[in-house]
This record gives structure tokens, sequence and C-alpha cells, in this order.
């Protein structure tokens, strides 16, 4: 080769690797505690991976033979529990060590998986599971290692809800009747039937915990969707945004400091995700056109805010023809700017908080 040619060749190449890193240094989602985990498809099973919040890092931290699916990072970032299937008795519940990459099985007592785990603000994992097998279901909080196992409550809830001491929490049971009860299981509290708050169609979707107060979507009796907080204390009704015309809300979700809320909008013709803050909507992604079956849509699997609230993860079901008839795409948004980045094939995100 030609010297001036070489030479030509490797200026155009360190041009290339100073505006990459460049791009790297200066990407708006690349800091310190943007990190997420979340599902996806790989060889033929729903694995558990992490990421970087610019996609450059993905690690498959559960790769097993079988199903593991709806991870949720520990509040204190060094653990992510998920649920695991296995060919004969699952599913089991797992959490796995960031730090020692090692696993503890939740359910290593004989029982399986009820329902989906979440965490209580000290750190403390809660789900409900039979124990032993063949028993009725019952709902246990323990520590990460599956150590100091307590029953908390006699049944499985729809949904538990924690207040930020997590002694008291609030519980859902067929996802209408609201009670509130502790972990030393001395107040068993029925609230109310927030079907009662507006209709048939009322259904909770949050907690703040700092107010007492639920947050809620119904349907009007003019048909349109709206969201509202309800205070089970003095009973405050607000009604915080109405859908516009010929749309509904769905997977509205609270952000951790519970200043903004994440909605998405949907119409026959199109769908947006959004964003409620001091009164104020803002649509940040719009997937126009109608879904079909070669078309896209937003996802049903959650929405999921970062801990500082300035992106929310979600994730783009995109149809096609054959056998498997749609692949999930896991994105993550600015909330300030609109700005996108792809992350991976994946749903059900989770973010780190560390």
């Amino acid at each position: 080769m030609d010297i001036k040619v070489y030479l030509l060749v490797i200026f155009f190449l360190l041009i290339l690797l100073i505006a990459g890193c460049k791009d790297k240094i200066t990407s708006p989602i690349t800091v310190n505690g943007n990190i997420i985990c979340y599902e996806k498809s790989y060889n033929n099973y729903w694995e558990i991976f992490t990421n970087n919040t610019n996609g450059s890092n993905p690690q498959n931290i559960s790769n097993y033979s079988d199903d593991d699916e709806y991870p949720q990072w520990s509040p204190d970032g060094k653990y992510i529990v998920f649920r695991r299937s296995i060919p004969v008795g699952g599913p089991l519940m797992y959490v796995y060590d960031l730090e020692n990459k090692t696993y503890a099985n939740l359910t290593e007592d004989g029982g399986w998986a009820d329902y989906l785990p979440q965490w209580a603000p000290n750190g403390k994992v809660c789900f409900s599971y039979q124990r032993p097998l063949l028993s009725a279901a019952a709902t246990y909080i323990m520590n990460p290692d599956g150590n100091q196992k307590k029953k908390i409550l006699n049944l499985s809830p729809s949904k538990i809800f924690f207040y930020q001491d997590s002694y008291n929490f609030l519980y859902l049971i067929d996802w209408t009747q609201l009670y509130k009860s502790n972990i030393d299981t001395t107040e068993n509290k029925f609230l109310l039937n927030i079907e009662q708050i507006f209709n048939q169609n009322t259904a909770m979707q949050g907690f703040n915990p700092s107010l007492d107060e639920i947050l809620i979507t119904s349907t009007l009796p003019d048909g349109k969707s709206v969201i509202a907080t309800y205070n089970i204390n003095n009973n405050n009704l607000n009604i915080l945004l109405k859908a516009e015309d010929g749309y509904t809300f769905f997977q509205v979700k609270y952000s951790s400091d519970y200043n903004k809320i994440g909605i998405i909008e949907h119409n026959d013709q199109g769908e947006y995700l959004s964003v409620l803050e001091n009164g104020i909507k803002k649509r940040l992604v719009h997937i126009e056109g109608k879904i079909s079956s070669t078309g896209e849509c937003f996802s049903y699997n959650p929405i999921e805010f970062s801990k500082d609230g300035k992106y929310i993860a979600f994730s783009k079901r995109v149809f096609f023809s054959g056998v498997v008839a749609w692949i999930e795409y896991l994105y993550v948004v600015d909330v300030t700017t609109g700005d996108q980045y792809y992350i991976d094939k994946g749903f059900y995100p989770s973010w780190c908080s560390q």
C-alpha cells in the first residue's frame, strides 16, 4: 500500500475513533445509576439481561434452560429478583446477587411462586407462594437470601403497595377490594371497593404513601377515560387528566418521587407515550397508524421511570407474519427532550437505583 494512502486511512480511523468516544462521553443517558434489567428471548427461552442505557453492554444474568421472567431490581441496587420456570413443580422465585454473582432460591422449602415479586422499601422481598406444595397460597416477606421468612397474609392478593416504613401496606383482592394491614398482622382493615369511586371500570394504578393517595383510572359517564387520585383518609377525589376525544389510557405509572405520571394514550389510529407533571401533559413518543397484524404498538408490559425520573423505559411490540407473530423492542426516552434510545430486544424493564 502506498504510504500516503496508508497514512490517510490511519487518519480517517483516528477521526472515527475520536468521534465515537465523543458521542459516548456526551450521551445524555450514559450516567451513573442508569442501568437497566429486562426480559429477553434468548436461545428459545426468556432470560434476564442487564444493560447500560445506551444498549452497549447486554449481560445474561440468568442463563437457564427454561424461562426466567419478571425481573425487579432491589432498592439498594444489589439484587435482582425474578421468577423461574422449571419442568416440574414450578415456577420458583430466585434472587441474583450482582456482587457475588450467586443465586438464592426463595422457594426452596417446597413451595412454588403464585404471583410476581416486589421489593419493600427496606430491601426485603415480598411475594405469594404455596408452602408446602399443594397448600393454600399465602403471602410472605423475607430477606434477599430467603432467611427470616415471615407470613404476612393468609391469601394471595392481586397487588401489594408498601408504605415507606416497610411495615404497613395496602393490598387488593380481586383488583377491587382495598385493605390495609401490616407485617405483624395486627391490623387488617377494609378500606373501600375502588369501583365505588367512579364505576366498575375503575382500576388502581399506584399508591403515594406520603399522601395516602391511590392513583386510579376510570371512565366518566360521557365515555372519556380519566386519571385521578383518591385520598383513602378524607375521601378527597382529584381528577388529574381527561383523555382527548377518541383516546383511552393504559400503562399509567408513577415516578419514584410521585411527581410525574407516565401514560400510554391509545387511539385506533395511533398511540402516544406521554408524561403528566404539574398538571401539564407532554407527549414524548408517537406510534402512528392503526394497529394491525403487521404494524406496531406500545407493549402491554409495564413502562418504568428511572429512579431519578429523567427517563422512561418502554417497549414497542412489532407484529409480522410467521410462527412467532411479534417481537418487543426496548427503548428509553428522555422525559425532558423526548429523545429516544434503543436498548435491545426485550421488555419488562426495571432500573438500578445505585
